[in-house]
């Protein structure tokens, strides 16, 4: 049992902005108290901003919600997971920290949602209806610039303990290229909890890969190489891409192996994992300099029934540094997380508060703008476990 968070640091004298990317298209103007709500004028506008991106045919949501059809049959639902704001699925605590990609639905478009449930759900003109969003398929990027695939799937029984397992890729970055992006797909959802991406210059990996007649090589928990930049680090459920800040990037160093470490559920019968990566890469070289920190309490003992037991991790910054983004990671029994940085003089800042914590909807925060810390600054990690029989997700 542990909790962990990585801090990805940018370390220099110069403040740089980071943009989200292109700008999502605006919801429909919020109706007034005795307007008549459509589908196709309100309704639909928020379900192709927010929910189709996932709930679209090919995708990992359940269901689609392209259509009318779609909305009105999953109606009462929809309004009781956005009021509870279990969907979209976004787990940070509004005003601890802004982060490039946020999926929050207004306090205005949920009420527009009732409303229309409320109205008898009508369909309303179809020259109101805007044209569904377009998307990529497949990769979340786009077509990216090197895609990778395992040479073979790798086979797990249906019984036993959980697997480590690390896989040694050759990766060819051309001269003048640099990593800017990496999306990582999993072939079979059910059996990959996590994935660690990696750069091994020592060979080490290429030599246990050959001498290991099974796919891959086994692992034991650590990064065999040193981890990727930032985003491109790791991948958990609820993980999107997320192309790093602008004026960052990775050099790839000349021979070296791409090694992915997967970890691996056994789920009660055999199963296979072949998974495929994607690369995107630039042309501009890094400006700055990008380190991991990882706070992690691992002295940790849960006893039964036990609601609200606490961990904590303290690192105090030696130098000036702004904060990219965190990755924070628990597992089922986890509740509440709080980072927060307290600098030698003025307030405490909020980093990240999430006070439900999901595995299933783990991501890394990437701040849209990157937080200034001044030396001396002490950041500080709180975790909440609920080892209760209360704790829905408790394993135990």
């Amino acid at each position: 049992m542990k909790c962990i968070l990585l801090v990805v640091l940018a370390v220099g004298t110069f403040l740089i902005s980071c943009h989200a990317g292109a700008a999502r298209a605006e919801s429909a103007a919020r109706p007034a108290v005795g307007d008549s709500i459509t589908y196709a004028k309100h309704v639909a506008p928020i379900l192709f901003q927010h929910c189709v991106e996932c709930h679209r045919p090919g995708e990992v949501a359940p269901f689609s919600l392209l259509s009318f059809a779609d909305a009105k049959k999953r109606a009462t639902m929809i309004a009781t997971v956005t009021s509870e704001r279990i969907m979209p699925p976004w787990k940070s605590v509004a005003g601890h920290g802004s982060f490039v990609g946020e999926r929050r639905l207004t306090s205005e478009e949920i009420e527009v949602i009732a409303r229309w449930i409320d109205q008898g759900m009508p369909e309303g003109d179809a020259q109101d209806l805007p044209a569904p969003p377009q998307f990529t398929e497949g990769w979340k990027l786009g077509p990216p610039d090197i895609a990778l695939t395992m040479d073979e799937a790798y086979e797990i029984p249906a019984e036993g303990r959980d697997i480590y397992r690390n896989f040694v890729f050759e990766l060819d970055i051309p001269p003048g290229k640099y990593l800017k992006a990496v999306d990582f797909r999993p072939l079979n959802r059910q059996i990959v909890h996590h994935a660690q991406l990696c750069m091994d210059v020592s060979e080490e990996s290429r030599k246990a890969d050959e001498a290991d007649s099974a796919a891959g090589f086994p692992g034991v928990g650590n990064p065999p190489g040193q981890l990727l930049a930032g985003s491109m680090a790791t991948w958990t459920p609820g993980h999107d891409p997320v192309p790093l800040p602008e004026g960052m990037s990775m050099p790839w160093k000349a021979g070296a192996d791409f090694v992915l470490q997967l970890h691996l559920h056994l789920i009660g019968k055999p199963e296979a994992e072949q998974s495929s990566l994607g690369f995107y890469l630039t042309d501009e070289p890094p400006q700055r300099s990008m380190l991991d920190m990882v706070l992690i309490d691992m002295d940790i003992d849960i006893p039964p029934g036990e609601q609200a037991y606490c961990t904590r991790a303290v690192q105090v910054m030696p130098v000036d540094v702004e904060v990219v983004g965190v990755f924070p990671h628990m597992h089922l029994i986890g509740h509440d997380f709080k980072l927060t940085a307290h600098p030698p003089e003025g307030d405490p800042i909020s980093l990240l508060w999430i006070d439900d914590w999901d595995f299933n909807w783990q991501t890394y925060y990437q701040y849209v703008t990157p937080v200034k810390l001044t030396a001396g600054t002490r950041v500080v990690m709180e975790a909440v476990h609920d080892n209760s029989a209360d704790n829905i997700h408790n394993p135990n």
